[in-house]
């Protein structure tokens, strides 16, 4: 545990210290929500909150995770963690402390902005079920991101995480309500990981339905899938450069 927190503090260290990555991904979510969320508030802020908090952990584990790692695993400093006591279970583990910092601080100036413009509320305990609800479905999309940087090479992660991250975000219905959405749209996106974690962000949110189970297990099924997918590339990258 000891060497996760430190692997931990020195990569947040690192992302801190790069304010050309620490700003835009605190700002980003929060700006978007600005500019197109007024159609969605009215009468659905709490919903507006969700949607927009799941966005900026979309985008902490796409590029944090996606991005950072497809940079990092070429770099000298990276091959000389490899030969350090530590295995992958560890260094994992350290970027996903890491992520959470930053996760944290973009959910928080989302929290601010539906709060104070959009007139966002919910009960305490409500609150704490989204923020749970939040980081438990942010998982399948962690595993994504770390699949993309062990199977993208560092040039390509930025532009096909970019590519992937749109469509998973306005197909999944992130920034828009289920009853805009043309009819055969809406029943496309049903088989996405963003459009199951957001109707169970919803659910949980406006209470205006129960939780969708079978949207849980798509969840659970799409973090399995992912998670298979990063430990392959991990173990593929590991044979290619450290045989």
């Amino acid at each position: 545990m000891r060497l996760a927190l430190a692997h931990a503090r020195a990569e947040t260290l690192q992302f801190a210290r790069y304010p050309a990555y620490s700003l835009p991904t605190l700002a980003f979510p929060a700006i978007l929500m600005l500019i197109v969320g007024s159609p969605l508030s009215r009468g659905e802020p709490e919903r507006l909150l969700a949607g927009f908090a799941a966005t900026a952990l979309l985008t902490v584990t796409f590029f944090q995770f996606g991005v950072g790692i497809a940079t990092a695993r070429t770099t000298p400093w990276e091959t000389y963690l490899r030969t350090l006591p530590a295995g992958a279970a560890t260094r994992l583990a350290g970027r996903v402390l890491s992520a959470l910092v930053f996760a944290a601080a973009t959910v928080a100036v989302v929290v601010v902005v539906g709060t104070t413009v959009y007139g966002a509320g919910m009960a305490p305990w409500r609150f704490a079920a989204l923020v749970f609800a939040l980081l438990l479905g942010s998982a399948p999309f962690a595993l994504l991101g770390i699949a993309f940087g062990y199977w993208l090479p560092p040039r390509a992660a930025l532009p096909i995480a970019n590519l992937i991250f749109l469509p998973l975000a306005i197909a999944g219905a992130l920034w828009a309500r289920p009853g805009d959405i043309p009819h055969g749209a809406d029943l496309a996106s049903q088989v996405l990981p963003t459009r199951s974690w957001i109707e169970v962000l919803d659910s949980i949110a406006t209470g205006d339905s129960p939780l969708p189970l079978h949207h849980a297990a798509a969840l659970i099924g799409w973090a399995l899938a992912f998670g298979a997918l990063a430990w392959w590339g991990y173990r593929r990258d590991e044979g290619e450069r450290f045989r």
